[in-house]
């Protein structure tokens, strides 16, 4: 185990722990938070995509999971069947499993809805009286499944890092 391990160990964990950290908090404190905190909250929403949070948790997870499969591959001797019939194998392949589902919610649920909510908040401010109504209907429609993959996601996310955390002990 050379220098290039440990740094590669470093990325995976220190990624691993700041997506998943990030993720979790937003989904059960800061949403609920902005939620609660009614038209006030789309601010702190705008605040958060002009930061690019959302691209700041993508790039880390998707680089979370590429070292994750470079230390997979080292570990396993270059992917044999073996490792992944061992129950370390198993526990580590599938906390990757839930790890990339996540990654994809992310990317092909979360994202869009996010995007989606942004651009009806725009279109709100200009629009009249009677076509706020329908964009609010639109928009708390989006939410609910910003909410619903959110959550899923955060869950993914759970399971990937107990499993991770515990699959070289089973």
């Amino acid at each position: 185990m050379g220098g290039g391990f440990i740094v590669l160990r470093l990325v995976h964990v220190g990624l691993g722990v700041f997506w998943a950290g990030g993720v979790l908090f937003m989904n059960f404190v800061v949403g609920p938070a902005i939620a609660a905190s009614g038209p006030e909250g789309m601010k702190v929403m705008a605040e958060l995509n002009r930061r690019r949070y959302l691209d700041i948790m993508l790039t880390a997870g998707m680089l979370t999971i590429l070292s994750g499969l470079d230390l997979m591959r080292r570990d396993s001797g270059g992917f044999s069947a073996a490792f992944f019939h061992s129950p370390a194998g198993i526990g580590y392949s599938t906390g990757m499993v839930f790890a990339v589902c996540a990654w994809l919610l992310g990317l092909f649920a979360v994202r869009p809805a996010i995007k989606r909510m942004g651009a009806l908040g725009a279109q709100m401010a200009q629009a009249s009286p009677d076509g706020k109504a329908a964009l609010m209907a639109e928009m708390m429609q989006t939410r609910g499944r910003l909410i619903a993959f959110g959550g899923v996601g955060a869950l993914f996310l759970l399971i990937a890092v107990l499993a991770m955390a515990v699959a070289r002990y089973l």
